[in-house]
């Protein structure tokens, strides 16, 4: 519960400090499923010049609440934007098994009213390495005044180079309507863990703020 709670105080903090900045949005999503709650924060802000400051914060919270499988994650990364569409990056992960990590990426993205599209590829260092990617398509066209339809895929595959494993995949998808700054509709979170442990899908009713 205090991961919770730590959460929660996280996300007031970075949305106080960073909501004055319209672009782009800071993302703040909840599904509630019939696993888990699983909530989201999406930051992508602007330093000076080509540099961004970048945070993706994820937790996965039982309805019936147990220690061990509570998931709590969050990238802090510096982002330095070589071109519009091309991007590296640098920072910190936080997990809640690894603790913190050192982290660096690659960022290919293409965003427009309608369209969404993201490749990252991630190498984490320690303590031990593997190599993390990262996939989202985003469609949202316009439907008519206000309203768009929403819909979202996103994946990420992780490979555990000591073991020679699959260390961590998912696949999460989204389907919505979306009125200015507000979306709720379906989605599910389908998780894959190593071999060796059980995986969890997730569906449920999701609702998403973009300030």
């Amino acid at each position: 519960m205090k991961k919770l709670i730590l959460l929660i105080v996280f996300v007031a903090i970075n949305i106080s400090i960073f909501s004055q900045d319209r672009e782009p949005p800071i993302v703040f999503e909840t599904l509630f499923g019939a696993e888990r709650v699983n909530m989201s924060l999406n930051i992508n802000k602007s330093i000076a010049g080509r540099f961004r400051y970048n945070n993706i914060s994820s937790a996965a919270v039982p309805y019936i609440y147990q220690k061990s499988i509570v998931e709590l994650v969050s990238v802090n990364s510096l982002l330095f934007q070589i071109q519009r569409h091309i991007g590296v990056s640098a920072g910190i992960q936080y997990h809640f098994r690894k603790g913190f990590i050192p982290t660096f990426g690659f960022h290919l993205s293409y965003a427009s009213p309608t369209w969404l599209l993201v490749l990252t590829p991630y190498c984490n260092l320690m303590p031990w390495a593997n190599i993390e990617t990262v996939g989202v398509i985003e469609f949202k066209p316009l439907i008519i005044g206000s309203f768009r339809l929403f819909t979202r895929l996103q994946g990420l595959y992780g490979y555990d180079f000591s073991r020679q494993e699959r260390e961590r995949a998912m696949c999460y998808f989204r389907l919505g309507l979306t009125y200015q700054k507000y979306t709720m509709g379906f989605g599910g979170n389908l998780d894959f863990y190593r071999p060796s442990m059980n995986n969890i899908y997730n569906y449920g009713v999701f609702v998403r703020l973009d300030i």
